[in-house]
């Protein structure tokens, strides 16, 4: 149990937390844009407890290497399986919050011998219309010299008014540390991303769990995906696994027991 730190097959470092232990499917772990392996810990201390759990900081992120280049889903889905490799992991349960659950989703379209269920954590997976602009006049101040305020000024609005204040300070000052070309890439392939596609593309047990201010269109990804089951947490802006983290546990429990994961 701990942290090691795995080479890609194109030299890039990802550092990951691995604990092997208990029964069931292994748990993989996926953070979101601009985080690190800890913004899930809630629910990797939960699951560590009883199953094998493994939860990287992505490339770009946390302690793993941060080169420049793009950082397209594709590419963190194959680390993500490079990483499985090395590490001789079986199939496992993706669970990704907000970017990851996109990652995620690439993951099991990639590699679907790799992925057994996928959990999305309040993922933007269907863009509500509208958005692509917004996008777009977001990445030209991302790209300039003041992009730490339009950083913080996009994902201020992720946060609901009882989400702790203490707590929203220290995330989005810890998401500031990541780099600009980091940022920039993934909003560049954010805009690019087909949703739908990578939703109807799955086809092992899926789970959503919205926030209290839902970004995806629940309905519309339940006719994308016959086989998806929906929840929704009570009193938490978008950092739910940190905010609700004892619902978003108890959510992913009863999924990994219905499907038998």
């Amino acid at each position: 149990m701990g942290y090691l730190r795995v080479t890609l097959p194109d030299g890039v470092g990802l550092s990951a937390f691995e604990r092997r232990d208990g029964t069931g499917t292994p748990l993989l772990f996926i953070h979101g844009n601009s985080c690190d392996h800890t913004f899930l810990a809630p629910q990797i201390d939960h699951f560590a407890e009883r199953r094998t759990v493994c939860a990287p900081d992505l490339r770009g992120h946390g302690k793993s290497d941060k080169p420049e280049g793009d950082y397209s889903f594709a590419r963190l889905a194959d680390d993500l399986a490079a990483l499985m490799e090395a590490l001789e992991l079986p199939a496992c349960v993706a669970v990704g919050h907000s970017m990851g659950g996109m990652v995620a989703l690439e993951l099991c379209a990639r590699h679907p011998e790799l992925v057994a269920g996928v959990a999305c954590l309040d993922s933007t997976l269907l863009t509500p219309p509208g958005r692509p602009s917004r996008v777009r006049s977001l990445l030209e101040g991302l790209r300039s010299t003041a992009w730490k305020g339009y950083f913080r000024r996009y994902f201020e609005a992720v946060f609901e008014p009882w989400d702790d204040p203490s707590r929203k300070e220290a995330i989005l000052g810890r998401m500031l540390d990541t780099p600009q070309h980091v940022v920039v890439s993934l909003f560049e392939q954010w805009r690019l991303a087909d949703g739908a596609a990578a939703v109807r593309a799955c086809r092992v047990p899926f789970l959503y769990v919205a926030s209290s201010r839902p970004r995806t269109d629940v309905v519309q990804l339940g006719e994308l995906s016959p086989q998806l089951m929906t929840g929704q947490v009570v009193g938490a802006g978008h950092f739910l696994t940190l905010e609700a983290s004892s619902q978003v546990n108890a959510m992913l429990e009863r999924f990994l027991e219905i499907n038998g994961l």
